[in-house]
């Protein structure tokens, strides 16, 4: 078992403390809410709790909207022996999970003509959903290649990305059929 990162914890930095304010700023707008169900209050105390539910719950809904891509995205490849990926979220949480017989397409997305862009790494499965990681340099990409054993004659480049072919995983690397190498 070996793992690829992905991202630097100075990306992330800025994350964990937004993920806390927004999950406290939700607790408090459903505090207040409770208490104006549950008590009495006169009109000036129930138009404060008002107040309080509306704009924490306008906090929480902005602070999600900034925290949600890092939470759904992924940081870390956790390659298995016997060639399954676990994607983890920067958290240590499983985004995906892609075994390693099902077909898959890697794409370096976005990360510049030389590669000297910021980009993502998407894995197309074969259910046709994809996985996106977090935002990589050109080199971050071309070590994480390396270290999944793509070689270079399997990519090939398409408007400032690079993409691999369908292909499955196994213990050894990347199984790829002939086709690939030519298109």
């Amino acid at each position: 078992m070996r793992e690829i990162a992905l991202g630097q914890w100075t990306y992330f930095a800025w994350h964990l403390p937004t993920a806390l304010l927004c999950v406290a700023t939700g607790g408090l707008a459903a505090a207040m809410a409770r208490s104006l169900y549950r008590e009495e209050f006169t009109v000036a105390e129930r138009r404060l709790r008002f107040s309080l539910v509306g704009w924490s719950a306008v906090l929480c809904s902005v602070l999600s909207i900034a925290a949600w891509p890092y939470l759904s995205a992924f940081s870390s490849v956790e390659v298995q022996r016997d060639g399954t990926w676990t994607l983890h979220n920067y958290l240590g949480v499983p985004v995906a999970v892609v075994p390693p017989g099902e077909a898959r397409r890697v794409e370096g997305e976005d990360l510049g003509g030389l590669n000297l862009g910021s980009g993502r790494i998407r894995v197309l499965r074969a259910d046709g959903t994809a996985v996106e990681s977090v935002r990589i340099s050109g080199p971050r990409f071309e070590r994480a290649r390396g270290e999944l054993g793509y070689p270079t004659w399997a990519l090939r480049p398409s408007r400032g990305s690079v993409l691999t072919g369908p292909h499955t995983y196994g213990p050894d690397g990347p199984v790829i059929g002939d086709g690939v190498a030519s298109r």
